[in-house]
């Protein structure tokens, strides 16, 4: 095999151990803690969501990626994310995952882990996200139409 049958079967393989994880996560306090953290700090940084997509993809989003721990600022997001950037960074590596997202009920992605050039926009489709019509904006309409199921 190629590349991508390997990916798929791994994938395959991995799967079912990957659902329970994400169950037994959705279930604790940690990661609804974290969440509520990092969902209040992005309410309030800016009452204009654009300017908070802005300065959080200007500070976040560099060349560092998952390896960028903490930026200068008084902003209660960047609080959130020194509390919590260790322990879901140490998650992705324990459990090989590509990224770990957050995103909020009006499709914005605010965490991920590597913080790449989707980090910090919208992914809902009927938003103005330059990644609403991608494989992470479909999973993120899936996850709204159905949450209470691990996709």
């Amino acid at each position: 095999g190629t590349w991508r049958h390997e990916w798929r079967t791994k994938t395959d393989h991995s799967a079912p151990q990957h659902r329970q994880w994400l169950a037994e996560d959705a279930s604790r306090s940690q990661l609804h803690q974290a969440f509520d953290e990092f969902k209040q700090s992005w309410d309030e940084y800016d009452t204009n969501v654009e300017v908070t997509r802005a300065a959080l993809q200007k500070d976040y989003a560099t060349a560092q990626k998952d390896a960028l721990f903490s930026v200068e600022g008084s902003e209660s997001y960047h609080d959130a994310h020194r509390k919590w950037h260790t322990v879901y960074r140490k998650i992705l590596q324990d459990r090989g995952y590509y990224d770990i997202f957050f995103f909020d009920a009006n499709g914005d992605l605010i965490y991920s882990v590597y913080k790449e050039s989707d980090y910090a926009t919208n992914f809902k489709a009927t938003g103005n996200g330059p990644w609403k019509d991608s494989g992470l904006g479909n999973a993120f309409e899936a996850a709204m139409a159905s949450p209470d199921k691990v996709h």
